[in-house]
Formats: structure tokens, sequence, C-alpha cells
């Protein structure tokens, strides 16, 4: 099957460098916009299933998105990553800011709260595998997300080890990319 992974649209956390994580900040009018530009890179695509995370950034990207042609499933485990107690902060360097590198695959530690990279990559993991067991090899399925999450999602789709660089894949505010699983 074709997957489609697309990152939600911009907000004005994004601008500011705020930890957004499970706080539930709406797309500006830039993040809107972009939502119609991924609307316009993917009106031709037919998908089986539209997969949305719940918060409103994503949500909001997805419906734009599809253009409100496809009953939208939401799923928590495409809710981005906790940033415990750094949401809401000015994060320019986590290293910086936590005194480690949060997207060490080799830790397994929450210091202040934040998720564990390796339960991202858990729950990216189940949700694939839910995909896998519910459609075929010719159905076409479009997720949005966000930016830890697709990274999770990216690595679980073409391999990773406990050496690979979490923070090697970015991508856009409303940028999608193909996959095959």
């Amino acid at each position: 099957m074709k997957v489609y992974i697309a990152r939600h649209g911009q907000t004005d956390w994004n601008i500011q460098h705020r930890a957004q994580g499970r706080t539930d900040v709406p797309l500006n009018e830039t993040g809107r916009a972009q939502a119609k530009t991924l609307h316009d890179n993917i009106k031709d695509i037919q998908f089986t299933a539209v997969y949305a995370s719940p918060l409103k950034r994503a949500a909001e990207t997805a419906q734009i998105a599809t253009d409100d042609k496809y009953s939208i499933l939401y799923d928590n485990r495409l809710m981005e990553r906790s940033f415990g107690d750094f949401e809401g902060k000015e994060i320019n360097n986590w290293i910086q800011a936590t005194g480690y590198d949060i997207g060490d695959l080799r830790l397994n530690t929450d210091i202040g709260n934040i998720e564990p990279v390796k339960s991202v990559l858990a729950r990216t993991k189940a949700f694939l595998d839910d995909l896998r067991s519910k459609y075929g090899d010719d159905d076409v399925i479009l997720v949005v997300a966000h930016g830890q999450v697709s990274r999770g999602l990216h690595h679980n789709l073409v391999g990773y080890t406990d050496d690979t660089d979490w923070w090697s894949v970015k991508y856009g505010n409303a940028e999608v990319r193909e996959y095959r699983l």
C-alpha cells in the first residue's frame, strides 16, 4: 500500500519556536494557506482512508487538504510527542534546554516529563501495524500528523537502529511524502 505522510500547517508557536507537543494550538493563516497548497499537491490522489491526529493543527490541515471529501479517522497514536514540562517554552536547542538529546534512541528517559523517543517509535509502529492488518497492497492512505510523529513513522517505514539519527529527517509545515508499506 501507499502511505502519504503529511505534517500539519504552521502555527504561531512554530514561528516562536515554542514546544507544542500535546498543547492544542490551532493553525494560523499561513498554516491554512499551506494546507490549501497541500490540497493542490494531493487533489488527484484517491485515498482509501485518511487518518489524522485529533489535535486542532493536524485535524484542520487534514480537513483543508482533503476538502472535506473524506471522513477523517482520528487516532490518538498520531498525537504529537509530549514535551511535558517544556510545552509552551521557547526551545532553540533541546540539549541546552534539557541537558540531553531528546532524540537519542538509546535513551528511555522521561526527564522533564518528555515522552521518550522509544515510546513515539512504539506507538507509530503499532499504528502502521494496524494499517497493514486493515488494508491491502492497492490501498492508498493519507496520514496527517506532527513533526515528531512523522519522524517516528518515517523511521519505522525505512528502518532504524539505536544509532539512527532521529533528527536526520525533517518535515516542513504541510509537507507530504510518499512511502510504500
